[in-house]
């Protein structure tokens, strides 16, 4: 089709673009169905461009972003869910860490767990100890706990663990008060204590001997207010250069009565008497300096383990190891003190009691088979309880601060040998180291003794009262009308039955040695003196450790 001046058309009635192929649209390529053949390319819509990472996720975010009422408060009620469920999970994840479940999963807590697991406080959580109230103090902990996960997996951890430093423990008015109070413990009018308990010696007969003391409360003596907790009533301070305080070198305190500052040094600490002001100087400056409180007494209060001495011993006074059985005490505690490789090794060690009995004592062993197998079973029980050969602990590892059997104890600053100290000399007062600045004195003999407990009379003050009463008592029977008022004669006999009277002290300066031998031993000179008292002058050991009212050894 054309127009009236041969120019030709397009299907639409325009006219052909000049040098269009009219032939183009032949039925060889039919447009697409549905196609605009009349639309203009140019006003197609350009391609979106291509999205980034970021923009592609945020547009994905916005999308889970709700529109409507509901939306809405169904996405605050699981934010808020997820929130309650992640802080029970954060404080049960926290409490879980501070439990001793979790404290005692490595192999190098075993001991500490054993003895946890047997104290007075295992149903109290080791972080209500170990661990500073308040966020300072969780993140404290958890620094040191990275640190010997860190030992751990190098291996580069101690064999034994030592203990925790008491300067790196919280505060004991967080910890130990928390729970005891000093006015339920150390106030006037609380009860007092009285420990009685059984020790036997490393005789044959494994000989008998009941022990008991009274612990003396406040206001006991008519009215002195010194008692066992007097340390932690008043503002005591000590030098110490064992970061464990087992050594104390100096110790001072405001008297509460005077107001006067009173100090103390130990002997070994003296360099010039007229001049000790300096070396309590001295002392202060190299020395740490510790307020004393609850944990320098009560040291192992959370792991506490008896020593081989004291488990054989309960045994046997409850019966599990028979007292019959020749010398069982002293080879008891000598398996129990054995070092061994392995725990294994131990436990076939101690399999081995019966072998004892069949080459010394057949015919204990043949009518005493029961009782000895059932001392094999409780001293496998007791070895268990207190050895890890894999940690190297056994009996004694830690030293107990509480008491002075079995380690120095109390007289780390009741010796005898810490001397006062006034306007920078040394005089010859010492801090006190008689039984009764704590208890009362020990009764301990194969015969039931009385415990006095009462107001003194003003002459049993007399520092030579130990010596002169023999003139009042005339002997050993306590006469009604004097001394037996207040003692029975088994109170008598269990300091003259110790031999301590046998010792003459009338020349003992310069020939106690022949007064020694005289006596027998210098068992009989424990009973009133500490070796550090003898330390003075000699450099070994010259007393047992053990109190003399104690078989030697008893811890």
């Amino acid at each position: 089709m054309t127009t009236s001046g041969d120019e030709p058309l397009t299907p639409g009635g325009d006219p052909a673009p000049e040098g269009a192929d009219l032939m183009s649209s032949s039925s060889d390529e039919p447009a697409p169905e549905g196609a605009d053949l009349t639309a203009d390319p140019a006003d197609e819509p350009a391609p979106e461009p291509r999205l980034g990472f970021r923009q592609r996720w945020k547009r994905r975010l916005l999308r889970l972003v709700p529109t409507t009422t509901r939306g809405i408060l169904g996405m605050v009620g699981g934010v808020l869910l997820l929130g309650v469920l992640g802080t029970l999970g954060s404080v049960h994840l926290v409490s879980y860490s501070e439990s001793a479940a979790f404290c005692t999963t490595c192999h190098t807590m075993t001991p500490q767990k054993k003895a946890y697991e047997a104290g007075v406080h295992q149903d109290v959580g080791c972080g209500e100890c170990h661990v500073d109230p308040g966020m300072v103090g969780f993140v404290k902990a958890k620094l040191a706990g990275t640190r010997e996960l860190y030992a751990l997996v190098t291996s580069t951890y101690p064999t034994p663990i030592p203990p925790i430093p008491h300067a790196e423990l919280p505060p004991t008015k967080n910890t130990c008060e928390k729970c005891h109070p000093l006015s339920q413990i150390a106030d006037p009018g609380q009860p007092s204590k009285l420990h009685v308990r059984a020790s036997f010696e490393k005789d044959e007969p494994n000989t008998r001997h009941d022990l008991a003391v009274l612990i003396r409360p406040a206001n006991a003596d008519g009215g002195d207010p010194v008692s066992v907790h007097w340390h932690v009533l008043q503002d005591v301070t000590y030098t110490s250069s064992d970061e464990h305080q087992q050594t104390i070198d100096s110790v001072q305190f405001k008297n509460s009565t005077t107001g006067e500052l009173e100090q103390f040094i130990a002997e070994g600490q003296v360099r010039e008497s007229n001049n000790a002001g300096a070396d309590l100087a001295r002392l202060t400056a190299t020395r740490t300096t510790r307020t004393m409180d609850c944990l320098d007494c009560h040291n192992r209060v959370g792991h506490d383990a008896p020593t081989a001495d004291r488990a054989v011993d309960a045994a046997m006074a409850d019966g599990s190891i028979s007292p019959e059985l020749p010398f069982v005490k002293r080879n008891a505690v000598a398996l129990l003190t054995s070092k061994y490789a392995t725990d294994e090794e131990g436990r076939a060690a101690i399999s081995k009691l019966s072998d004892f009995y069949t080459a010394k004592y057949p015919l204990v062993a043949k009518t005493q088979a029961g009782e000895i197998a059932a001392a094999t079973t409780e001293l496998t029980t007791i070895f268990d309880d207190t050895v890890t050969s894999h940690m190297d602990t056994r009996s004694g590892t830690y030293p107990n601060n509480l008491g002075h059997q079995s380690s120095p104890g109390c007289f780390r600053c009741h010796d005898g040998a810490h001397y006062k100290v006034v306007k920078g000399q040394v005089t010859r007062e010492t801090i006190p180291s008689t039984c009764e600045t704590c208890h009362t004195a020990p009764q301990g003999s194969t015969t039931v003794a009385n415990v006095p407990l009462g107001t003194r009379p003003s002459d049993h003050r007399d520092p030579l009262w130990v010596f002169d009463h023999r003139v009042v008592a005339g002997s050993t029977t306590a006469n009604p009308a004097t001394c037996g008022v207040c003692h029975q004669t088994s109170y008598c006999e269990n300091c003259h039955k110790s031999g301590a009277i046998k010792v003459s002290h009338d020349q003992m300066l310069y020939n106690h040695a022949k007064s020694v031998t005289a006596a027998g031993s210098t068992t009989a000179c424990a009973v009133c003196h500490q070796q550090a008292y003898c330390s003075q002058c000699h450099k070994d050991d010259v007393l047992p450790r053990s109190n003399a009212h104690l078989p030697v050894g008893g811890g």
